[in-house]
């Protein structure tokens, strides 16, 4: 990288402090006294890089978190292109993470130096602005938060995961954690020392945002988020114990779970205000970013790649999901039902196959302007169950785990199955539930899971249906455990300009 500075958030032209956001302009531009002269200005900035999180750059799939999340479920098996169309057609075929030339990977490399860029100017320097210290606190944490959240996409991106009871001193990403050190090129440090930044970051968020007041607008991270960041990590580095306390402590009473959420219409998994919502987006509808959200890619937009593209779920794990489970409708087992008058398409005349997914429904097709999830409180019952099964408490694990699917499936049964078993139930539910929100490729990863997307279907009859991966859209249907391929390939960009990186396994 040529300056991991290269972008700060800086106050408009003006420095009006009467504007909601910032704008990102190279550092010779940048008056930093500006940006933390007090805390007033400092909230401003960090409006600023919540801002950059989901503006999109200068391609319609660049559109900085989101892209992650879509990247991630269309490299897992669950979610499907019901037919070939352009736009993260790549990402699903496992092509354009290695390829070094691809424009989309020095984007999604360089989006998350900036927003670190960016963060670590208002660490650095929150302290010594003018305002009170709980204000100061709360700034510092939330910009802890949204580093950590940061680096961890890019340590389980570009390197070997994580594996417990080893050293990692396996390649990472560089690590930059003050202005100072991010103006010059850096060497890559290990997965360890970049999973302790990221615990480091998370631990000192946690105490800094005790006491946050309630939030206007979930992007802003509390202190439930950070709990629920420090559970989603340590699950990847396989402390059960730890990822259970802190997956419950980030289950306040501040989320309810929704009996309703899988089916409310208009407006399905597209508005931040929902009980369930603990942090994600929230878009300004004055500010056309045009057809640029996950919801445009995985929902029912009226947009090219969702007309060409409908997103469908892996009939595999269709019909794995109960009959009398409410998350069972969100998908067509038909073409008949796909087309019929119960599921919104694009545009009515848009022609989608069986498995066609309604999860991400627009209220209106032509504005796409609607609210992103970054994380909801059933993660936090799914985590805690995983990390109470894998340690053997399988009775406190069966309780978590009907706690949750009890509001999805009026006829569930507490679970009776223990140990490996229950972990394979909760998995299934983790895979049912989450599904279209950004989990998939991170979750094969820390299992050390293979992807298959060639398992057959059993129909209620008993009879077997093919997959319905089409391997001349997939190209990729299987991908061993372990294999190189799970790694990100740094762009010829980054290692021309960067001397110490060391490029991933070819």
């Amino acid at each position: 990288m040529k300056k991991f500075a290269l972008f700060i958030i800086t106050l408009l032209a003006s420095y009006s402090c009467s504007s909601d956001f910032l704008e990102t302009y190279s550092t010779t531009r940048v008056d930093e006294s500006v940006v933390l002269l007090n805390t007033a200005n400092a909230q401003m900035a960090l409006d600023g890089v919540f801002k950059r999180m989901y503006w999109n750059g200068s391609s319609q799939n660049y559109m900085g978190y989101e892209t992650m999340l879509v990247m991630s479920d269309l490299m897992g098996e669950d979610i499907l292109f019901g037919a070939s169309t352009t736009l993260f057609l790549q990402s699903y075929n496992w092509s354009i993470h290695r390829n070094i030339t691809s424009a989309m990977m020095n984007y999604c490399f360089r989006y998350h130096y900036e927003i670190i860029a960016n963060v670590n100017l208002i660490i650095q320097g929150i302290d010594n602005a003018d305002g009170n210290q709980i204000d100061k606190d709360h700034i510092k944490g939330k910009a802890l938060t949204i580093r950590a959240a940061h680096y961890f996409n890019l340590v389980r991106m570009w390197a070997i995961r994580y594996n417990a009871g080893t050293d990692n001193t396996q390649l990472a990403v560089p690590l930059i954690l003050d202005t100072e050190t991010g103006s010059d090129p850096q060497p890559q440090a290990t997965v360890e020392e970049v999973y302790k930044a990221i615990n480091d970051d998370l631990e000192a968020a946690i105490e800094l945002l005790e006491g946050v007041p309630t939030r206007v607008n979930k992007i802003h991270p509390n202190q439930s988020v950070a709990n629920g960041l420090k559970a989603r990590v340590l699950l990847s580095m396989g402390r059960w114990e730890d990822a259970a306390e802190y997956a419950r402590k980030a289950r306040t009473s501040e989320f309810k779970l929704s009996a309703t959420i899988f089916t409310e219409t208009p407006g399905r998994f597209c508005d931040q205000s929902n009980s369930e919502w603990m942090w994600g987006t929230k878009r300004i509808q004055a500010e056309d970013q045009g057809f640029s959200s996950l919801q445009v890619f995985f929902g029912n937009a009226n947009a090219v790649t969702s007309r060409n593209g409908p997103k469908c779920i892996y009939n595999h794990l269709y019909h794995r999901i109960s009959d009398t489970d409410i998350r069972k409708g969100m998908f067509a087992a038909t073409k008949e039902i796909a087309m019929g008058p119960t599921f919104s398409r694009p545009q009515e005349s848009t022609s989608v196959p069986a498995y066609y997914n309604n999860k991400f429904m627009l209220p209106n097709h032509g504005d796409p302007q609607v609210d992103c999830p970054y994380m909801r409180v059933s993660e936090m019952y799914l985590m805690e169950a995983e990390a109470l099964a894998r340690l053997g408490k399988n009775a406190e694990a069966q309780q978590v785990l009907y706690d949750l699917i009890i509001t999805r499936d009026p006829a569930y049964k507490k679970s009776t199955a223990t140990d490996n078993a229950l972990v394979e139930e909760v998995l299934l539910h983790r895979r049912i539930e989450l599904w279209g929100e950004g989990f998939r490729y991170y979750d094969l990863k820390r299992l050390n899971a293979p992807l298959n997307r060639n398992l057959t279907a059993t129909l209620p009859d008993g009879k077997t249906e093919a997959t319905n991966h089409s391997i001349s859209i997939a190209q990729i249907m299987e991908v061993p455990a372990g294999d190189k391929t799970w790694q990100f390939l740094f762009s010829d960009n980054e290692t021309d300009n960067n001397p110490y990186i060391v490029q991933n396994e070819l």
